[in-house]
């Protein structure tokens, strides 16, 4: 029998695992903080800790080949987590090249170990633009991995596999670049240092032989963004739009089998079992949350059941901030800068107190410390 929760209960146990409580955020950084657009990550992660990037922390492309901050000690475990065994589970990546992929009947875990060997071999300069790399390793690779590009008007590899591509090779990128990818040379995977961040890359990769990183990375998420199901999972990890999970995510997910099943609003789906105990530490009163949050992971019909604004929060392109009111996605922001004066455009789909509207002048300010802004800031309630 499915245990009972109500949705309050469930939002504040998310607010307090992600770290925006006061709680450690580290399982967050594991998953990774979006960086889309540029600086969001910035903001991310200034709500949950209230300070900057620090050395230890590192933007990659990780979760569908997105920008995604994490703690460097991570990497080896996300690689593991993330190395597709075969084809099939490549698909996921690639988008349309997929089709191209399977139909040519080559290796594709092979051909993606052989593009990161390349993009490290071929790394232009201390920096280099997604242009600049993608020119000097395209020559150095199988035709296959090089297809045509109707957009760009020439050959270059396919978009999703140089991304993932650049994980393996220890690619990172450089922040503050805003929409512009640049990219730099992090540690060579193939060279770890010894000690502890080698165990743990041997480690992750023997363990992964049977599913256990990719299994180990789930439960993270269902533990930040659950209760969930199988099919928001898939959403997080896969480019396509598909209709089922895919077989090669099946294994991982079997392997939680503590998950408990639970019944919230009518709607049944699995947590951990750290959601069913006891009363969470009250959210705070407004967050601004920049697009594409952790926060928003999981469940959408759980998270936002208004359909209009869940439209607004998930735009295919340009989705804009989230107003978190109490724990709950209440309505949605941007913002504009002009001269020394930013402005926050905040649009509620639900009456604010006037606790809220000072806390909202307070999560401005947040803003604006993120951005590096020292001048004016305006908020515009609509």
């Amino acid at each position: 029998m499915a245990h009972r929760l109500d949705r309050a209960q469930v939002l504040a146990y998310r607010a307090g695992a992600q770290g925006l409580t006061g709680a450690d955020p580290a399982d967050v950084l594991t998953v990774g903080l979006q960086d889309t657009p540029g600086g969001s990550a910035a903001l991310a992660l200034r709500q949950r800790t209230g300070g900057a990037l620090t050395p230890d922390l590192v933007l990659a492309l990780t979760m569908r080949g997105s920008p995604h901050l994490h703690r460097r000690a991570d990497l080896p475990m996300l690689r593991a987590a993330l190395r597709p065994p075969d084809n099939q589970a490549l698909r996921a990546y690639l988008g349309g090249y997929g089709d191209t992929l399977i139909a040519a009947d080559i290796d594709g875990p092979a051909l993606l170990a052989e593009v990161a060997h390349e993009l490290r071999a071929a790394f232009p300069g201390e920096t280099a633009t997604k242009g600049e790399l993608s020119g000097a390793v395209t020559p150095r690779v199988p035709e296959v991995a090089r297809p045509w590009c109707a957009g760009c008007g020439v050959h270059h590899v396919a978009d999703g596999l140089f991304r993932l591509a650049t994980l393996y090779a220890g690619i990172e990128l450089v922040p503050g670049e805003g929409r512009r990818l640049r990219f730099r040379l992090g540690p060579d995977p193939g060279d770890e240092p010894a000690g502890e961040s080698a165990e743990r890359t041997q480690r992750s990769t023997q363990e992964n032989t049977e599913g256990k990183a990719t299994a180990a990375l789930l439960r993270t998420a269902v533990r930040l963004a659950g209760p969930l199901t199988l099919g928001d999972l898939v959403m997080w990890l896969d480019t396509r739009s598909v209709t089922a999970p895919p077989e090669w995510l099946r294994p991982a997910w079997s392997a939680l089998d503590d998950l408990v099943e639970v019944d919230v609003d009518g709607i049944t789906l699995h947590a951990d079992p750290a959601a069913l105990d006891g009363a969470a530490p009250a959210p705070p009163p407004v967050l601004l949350l920049p697009p594409r949050d952790t926060y928003l992971l999981g469940h959408r019909p759980l998270l936002v059941p208004d359909r209009a604004l869940a439209k607004e929060l998930w735009r295919p392109v340009g989705s804009p901030g989230s107003l978190v009111v109490d724990g709950e996605p209440a309505g949605v922001w941007r913002a504009s800068k002009s001269g020394r004066t930013l402005t926050l455009t905040v649009t509620a789909h639900r009456k604010l107190t006037a606790r809220h509207r000072s806390a909202l002048d307070a999560q401005a300010a947040v803003v604006a410390e993120a951005r590096g802004h020292d001048g004016t800031v305006v908020v515009d309630v609509g």
